[in-house]
C-alpha cells in the first residue's frame, strides 16, 4: 500500500468514527483560529414615554439568542427579556487578533434593539445592563426527553460559549422637587459639607460652588466625600462676603443644595502686603512646564517668608516650596506631583504676627499618564475610553462629555445623531459630518463626530465646549485640555 493510499485508508475510518457519533463532518473538523468577540451594548437610553433603546455589536452566530439582563445597584440578576429583532442592521469589519498574536477581521452585525415600556414593567428605579448572547440552542430529544446542544459553528471560532457585554446602567430621572443629599455648614472659618450617600447617589459627582457678592463663581472644588471639610486658607480667597453651595451631577442633570452665606474678615492688624490682584508677584506656566515665580518686593518686606503653596483638587496642600524674596525671577521645576490640576499660588507670612497674603493662583496641569487628559473647572475627567486626537483636534466620549456639562443626550440610531440640550441651547451633531447645529444654525467643524472603533461615539471637545459657552485651552506641555465653564 503506497502513502496515498494509507491517508486515503485513514481518513475513511476518520469519517466512519464521526458518522458514528453522530457529529458532521463540517463540525467536527471545525478549528479555530481565534477567540470569539465579546458583544457590544452601548448608548442605552431610556426615553420619557419608558421606552429602551440600545446600539448593539454582535457577531452573526449570536444573533438567535441574546437577552438583556438587568441587575440591581448590587449587581444582583433580577430578571431577563428576550431580545428578537435587531432594527436597521448592519454588516461590518472590525479588528482582532487571532490565537497566533496576528491582526485579523472579524465579521459582525451592528443595529438597535427596543425594549417596550409593557416589556420593563418591572424596571423602577436606577439599573445596571448587559447583553448576554450564545452560539447554540438547547433542544429536547422527543423520544428520551434529554436535552441536547446544538451549537452554530463559525468559520473561525468554534465551540459553544456564552458571552457578555460591559455592564451600562440606566438612570431614571430625578423629580426636581426631590430633597437633595446635603447640605454646607460654616464654622470657625472653615466649610463643613455633609453628604448623605446612598445608593441612589452613588455615582453623583460633588462640587463646592463658591461665589462672590456679584453672584460670579470663584471657585468650584470637587468633594471627597470622606473627608469633606475644607479651610478658607487652601482655597486663596480674600475677604469679602460669599455665598456657598453644594453641585451634584447625577444621570446627566444638576442640582444644588441650599446656599449658605460666608463671611471671610480682613486681619485685624492690617498687613503691610496686599492679597489678590494686587499682591507685588505673581505665578505663570512656562510652555515647557515650569513654573515661573515673579517677585517685586522691596528689602523691607524681605524680612517676610515666602511660599510658593501647590494644592490640589480637593482642596488639600501638597507642596510648600521657599521662596528667596531677593530673586526677582525664580523657576521652579520638578515638583513630582501625579496627575491631576493644581492650584499655584505665592504666600508671604509675617514670623512675628502669623499675618499672611497671597498672590492670585493659576492652574497648573500634570499628566504622567502618557495620554490626552481633560480637565472641566478644575476637575479631571475620567472617560471610558481615552481621548485622541484626529487632525489635531482632540475626540472625547459623547455622553460622557455632554452630562459633565449638565447636558441632557439624545441618541437616534436612525440618523446617526446626537443632539444635545442645556437650557435653552440645543446642539446636533451627526456621525461623520463636518456640518452641526446649534440652535437650529449651521456650524462647521473641523472634525465630524465618529464612531471610534465601531462601537463608542466620539466628539470634537472643542466645538462641543464652546457652543455652550465654555472657554477652551491647550496645555501642549501636559498633553491637557483644560475647559473653564
Amino acid at each position: 500500500m503506497n502513502r496515498l493510499q494509507k491517508w486515503i485508508s485513514l481518513a475513511s475510518i476518520i469519517l466512519l468514527f464521526v458518522s458514528t457519533l453522530g457529529i458532521s463532518s463540517a463540525k467536527a473538523s471545525c478549528y479555530a483560529i481565534r477567540n470569539p468577540l465579546a458583544p457590544v451594548l452601548k448608548e442605552v437610553i431610556l426615553d420619557a414615554d419608558g421606552n429602551l433603546s440600545a446600539y448593539v455589536r454582535v457577531e452573526p452566530e449570536y444573533l438567535e439568542h441574546m437577552e438583556l439582563v438587568f441587575m440591581d445597584k448590587r449587581g444582583r440578576e433580577q430578571w431577563r427579556i428576550p431580545v428578537n429583532t435587531v432594527a436597521k442592521q448592519r454588516a461590518e469589519t472590525v479588528t482582532a487578533t487571532d490565537l497566533q498574536g496576528q491582526e485579523i477581521q472579524v465579521k459582525v452585525k451592528t443595529g438597535e434593539i427596543r425594549i417596550s415600556n409593557e416589556e420593563l414593567n418591572e424596571l423602577s428605579e436606577d439599573a445596571k445592563v448587559y447583553l448576554e448572547v450564545r452560539n447554540y440552542e438547547i433542544k429536547e430529544k422527543k423520544t428520551s426527553g434529554e436535552y441536547f446542544i446544538d451549537p452554530i459553528i463559525s468559520e473561525e471560532a468554534c465551540g459553544k460559549f456564552t458571552l457578555q457585554s460591559e455592564e451600562e446602567s440606566i438612570y431614571f430621572t430625578k423629580s426636581k422637587e426631590s430633597v437633595f443629599p446635603g447640605y454646607v455648614k460654616i464654622s470657625e472659618g472653615s466649610i463643613q459639607i455633609v453628604i448623605n450617600l446612598t445608593t441612589e447617589y452613588e455615582k453623583a459627582k460633588f462640587t463646592l460652588v463658591v461665589l462672590n457678592e456679584n453672584g460670579q463663581v470663584v471657585k468650584r472644588i470637587p468633594v471627597q466625600t470622606k473627608n469633606p471639610t475644607l479651610s478658607s486658607k487652601s482655597l486663596s480667597l480674600p475677604a469679602g462676603t460669599y455665598t456657598v453651595q453644594l453641585e451634584m451631577a447625577n444621570g446627566g442633570s444638576k442640582t444644588y443644595s441650599e446656599s449658605v452665606k460666608w463671611v471671610i474678615s480682613a486681619p485685624k492688624v492690617e498687613f503691610s502686603i496686599p492679597s489678590g490682584a494686587q499682591f507685588p508677584g505673581n505665578v505663570s506656566i512656562n510652555s515647557n512646564g515650569t513654573i515661573k515665580v515673579t517677585l517685586k518686593v522691596s528689602s523691607s518686606y524681605q524680612v517676610y517668608e515666602y511660599y510658593l503653596v501647590v494644592v490640589d483638587a480637593w482642596g488639600n496642600e501638597v507642596r510648600r516650596v521657599s521662596i528667596d524674596p531677593s530673586n526677582v525671577n525664580q523657576i521652579i521645576s520638578n515638583l513630582n506631583l501625579t496627575t491631576g490640576g493644581y492650584t499655584l499660588y505665592i504666600e508671604v507670612i509675617d514670623p512675628a504676627s502669623q499675618e499672611y497674603a497671597q498672590s492670585l493662583s493659576a492652574f497648573y496641569t500634570v499628566n504622567t499618564s502618557g495620554q490626552i487628559i481633560v480637565f472641566i473647572d478644575g476637575e479631571l475627567q475620567n472617560y471610558s475610553k481615552p481621548p485622541v486626537k484626529i487632525n489635531s483636534r482632540v475626540l472625547v466620549p459623547m455622553r460622557a462629555v455632554f452630562e459633565a456639562f449638565g447636558a441632557k443626550v439624545d441618541w437616534d440610531e436612525a440618523t446617526q445623531s446626537v443632539t444635545a440640550t442645556r437650557g435653552n441651547d440645543v446642539i446636533k451633531l451627526t456621525i461623520g459630518s463636518k456640518t452641526a447645529y446649534k440652535n437650529g444654525q449651521p456650524i462647521t467643524m473641523d472634525v465630524p463626530a465618529i464612531l471610534y472603533n465601531n462601537e463608542t461615539t466620539m466628539v470634537p471637545i472643542r466645538f462641543v465646549s464652546e457652543a455652550l459657552g465654555a472657554k477652551v485651552s491647550w496645555d501642549g506641555y501636559s498633553n491637557s485640555v483644560v475647559i473653564s465653564n
